[in-house]
């Protein structure tokens, strides 16, 4: 090197620039976006979970019992009247067990009728129609008796009203 050469003067410091946005959109609106969809997302997931899991409530014991009365409903045209008393007297019964914690389905009928004599569970009108009811079906299950269409659809009615707590007619409540 020369010294009597000039001294050649460094380029000029350009002060440092912060980061380029790449992003074609403000960050706020690019957050904004961002929110609705996680809220989107999380609308459409809680949609198909409660699709998915639907529960369905339980039938209570008074729909079982009046669903059983229907389906027999259904089969009584030609049905056996021996057959019949087992299942409306079994339904009935099994009905009372479940909904009054009765000994229902372990006692006779004249034992299950003694036992609610003082009951505040049953009206006077709700413990005749089941003494009419019982009445009625043990004829058909221990006697053998015959019944006609009519007879069994009106034990039927007896027995959906006294599932339903409803009042016993004379026609069909009282002894016959």
């Amino acid at each position: 090197m020369n010294p009597a050469a000039p001294a050649s003067t460094p380029a000029p410091l350009n002060d440092i620039v912060g980061p380029v946005w790449f992003w074609p959109y403000p960050l706020w609106m690019t957050i904004a976006a961002g929110v609705a969809l996680i809220l989107i997302l999380g609308a459409l997931a809680w949609g198909l979970k409660k699709l998915l899991v639907r529960k369905a409530t339980p039938p209570t014991n008074r729909e079982k019992a009046l669903a059983a009365l229907e389906v027999l409903r259904s089969g009584i045209s030609g049905a056996d009247p021996y057959a019949f008393g087992v299942t409306v007297s079994d339904a009935i019964r099994a009905y009372i067990r479940s909904e009054h914690r009765l000994g229902a389905t372990t006692q006779t009928s004249l034992e299950f009728l003694n036992s609610i004599r003082g009951n505040p569970l049953f009206t006077e009108n709700e413990k005749s129609g089941l003494g009419v009811f019982l009445e009625k079906t043990d004829l058909l299950k221990f006697a053998r008796a015959d019944a006609g269409e009519g007879e069994m659809l009106d034990l039927l009615d007896i027995a959906a009203r006294l599932v339903r707590g409803e009042a016993q007619s004379e026609k069909t409540g009282g002894p016959s």
